[in-house]
């Protein structure tokens, strides 16, 4: 039942972070175009929320695949503990790396969101903006909440993994670190596919505006 809940998680967050790579497309011409400093930070808080998002799962896969070998084998490089404490290690730089990007672009996201509630003041604004608003209060309180803790894991992961094999140390922590930034490359390749792919299937109202403006006078 666990496992099932956590897939249903990780395929509505790679939906999520799909859905924001088709609104960032859509919109990357004409907001880089004429929208201000603040529509514009939108569209990256959007990109960086994706980038998350995909990184996720592929985290996952690429974390569960390392314990996996390194505590098969005989004997295992790795006991079971220690493969949990390694996990853990993973997780926790992956959560560090991420949370202050996804709360600062959660903040620009829910600001947008109050904005459009405002001036819109329709049901979908304003479930919208009440969504958001649940959403950033508790990423902030989550992150109050378990830094600390990930810090921990981390120290330990750096320094106090597998105390009976230093040697192996060192590149416990190597590879921990790979699979974080391989995780988040993975992410901002999917992403930024994506949003190209999106932007050079829609027309933004300048070439739209060109267009009407060519068959007034003729010219197609």
């Amino acid at each position: 039942m666990e496992m099932l809940l956590l897939i249903g998680l990780l395929a509505l967050n790679v939906a999520i972070s799909w859905w924001n790579c088709y609104a960032v497309g859509v919109s990357w011409k004409d907001v880089m175009a004429m929208g201000n400093w603040f529509d514009k930070t939108i569209l990256w808080s959007g990109v960086i929320q994706s980038v998350v998002g995909f990184s996720m799962p592929i985290l996952l896969v690429l974390a569960y695949g390392a314990v996996a070998v390194l505590t098969s084998g005989q004997p295992p490089y790795l006991t079971l503990e220690e493969g949990r404490q390694f996990m853990d290690g993973i997780f926790s730089l992956w959560y560090l790396a991420v949370i202050f990007p996804v709360l600062g672009s959660g903040l620009a996201i829910w600001a947008h969101s109050l904005r459009a509630a405002y001036q819109r003041r329709d049901f979908a604004s304003i479930a919208t903006a009440g969504w958001n608003t649940y959403a950033q209060i508790s990423n902030t309180l989550n992150a109050y909440q378990h830094v600390g803790g990930a810090f921990n894991s981390v120290g330990q992961l750096f320094s106090g993994v597998l105390s009976s094999k230093d040697s192996g140390k060192a590149k416990l922590a190597f590879l921990a670190l790979i699979i974080v930034v391989l995780a988040l490359v993975a992410g901002v390749i999917i992403t930024f596919t994506l949003v190209r792919h999106y932007m050079s299937t829609s027309q933004s109202r300048l070439e739209e505006y060109g267009e009407t403006l060519s068959r007034k006078r003729g010219y197609a």
